[in-house]
């Protein structure tokens, strides 16, 4: 069956891309505090730590839901059926969905944000949210397939 292989694949990924997550994550968050007291005075401060915030957020639920859902459709695959076939179809469309909702959110944020010179970690988690934009479309393709 190929499912099996598509769903030991898509946990790979999808452990891949949490670990870039984490990492962008990481990174902008060393820049919190800053960000925290500048929200403090400006509301547009506010308005851009909030979005960040949920934008990380909603990739890394994204991919969270994409790798337990791979899990658990990698187990069912190798103990055998152990749900019914409607939870085999609603659950790509589910994960489409979020890595869907979540690439567009990503994209639409991060699409007007430049670097900024010597703020090394600020620019590194820009990065790597680009890349995990591109696992998120990956993943949403893989889901597809399945």
């Amino acid at each position: 069956m190929f499912r099996l292989p598509i769903a030991i694949g898509m946990t790979a990924v999808s452990l891949y891309a949490a670990q870039k997550s984490y990492v962008a994550i990481t990174n902008l968050q060393k820049y919190e505090e800053r960000s925290e007291r500048a929200a403090k005075h400006s509301e547009t401060a506010a308005h851009e730590l909030h979005k960040t915030r949920t934008t990380q957020g909603s990739s890394a639920g994204a991919i969270a839901l994409s790798l337990l859902s791979s899990i658990a459709i990698t187990l069912s695959g190798t103990l055998g059926p152990t749900h019914p076939p409607t939870w085999q179809h609603i659950l790509p469309l589910v994960n489409i969905l979020a890595l869907g909702a979540a690439f567009t959110h990503n994209r639409n944020f991060w699409k007007a944000k430049a670097k900024v010179p010597f703020v090394g970690g600020f620019n590194e988690g820009i990065q790597k949210s680009k890349e995990i934009r591109q696992l998120l479309l990956g993943l949403g393709i893989a889901w597809g397939a399945l």
